[in-house]
């Protein structure tokens, strides 16, 4: 398994919809994602906008970013952290459903550049250049990094800094396995019966745990939206 960092030309944005979302932007890193797929992003992201551009930012969010729901962490001079939630139909990033890969973050974007990290298994990388190439032709390989070789893994890779509500551990093992595992996904890959078992618990017990994690999460993002 290979970690790739890729380095893409700005103008694939324009590819895949966005070439004026930077107009009024330095740049955007998303530094983690909690869920995304070719049409959705729910992300913990950094935005730095060009001086003296924000003069209302709840405006220029909505603007910019259409978001579903978004929720400010942090602002400091032109640069903020905020946890968003957006859904786009032409697409985001066309590579992400188009084979056995994911991404591996942060990502940055810019107009100048994208800056992206891919892990794949080594067997679908060949896939993976030739998905890419049918988009653009203009990307550089920056690094490729098998896995097995690092003998030192820093934390700081694998973790962000993200805020994260306050479930107990039980609430917390049976979110992260039944969303692991295709419990949200529509159709259901897994039931609640299922989780049960996995937790030798009731089935009503799961569904309280879901419930519980599912209303700690949203009042923690979401309690104050723009």
């Amino acid at each position: 398994m290979k970690i790739i960092r890729l380095q893409i030309p700005g103008n694939f944005l324009e590819y895949v919809g966005f070439a004026d979302l930077l107009e009024n932007l330095e740049f955007i890193e998303i530094l983690n994602a909690f869920q995304y797929d070719q049409n959705h992003f729910f992300a913990l992201q950094r935005i730095r906008f060009k001086p003296n551009t924000i003069t209302n930012l709840e405006e220029l969010i909505k603007t910019k970013f259409n978001p579903q729901s978004f929720h400010l962490l942090k602002q400091t001079g032109n640069e903020i952290i905020c946890i968003m939630n957006q859904n786009n139909t032409s697409g985001f990033f066309p590579i992400v459903d188009s084979g056995p890969w994911a991404f591996l973050f942060p990502i940055h974007i810019s107009q100048e550049h994208l800056l992206i990290n891919i892990i794949s298994q080594n067997e679908y990388i060949k896939q993976l250049f030739k998905v890419i190439s049918s988009f653009t032709e203009n990307y550089k390989i920056i690094g490729m990094t098998d896995l097995d070789k690092i003998d030192r893994v820093d934390e700081t890779i694998w973790k962000s800094a993200i805020p994260f509500p306050n479930f107990t551990k039980r609430q917390q093992e049976v979110a992260a396995y039944a969303a692991k595992n295709g419990f949200f996904k529509s159709p259901k890959k897994i039931s609640a019966i299922q989780i049960a078992k996995h937790f030798n618990i009731s089935e009503s017990a799961v569904n309280r745990h879901l419930k519980e994690a599912r209303n700690l999460s949203m009042e923690y993002f979401f309690g104050n939206f723009i």
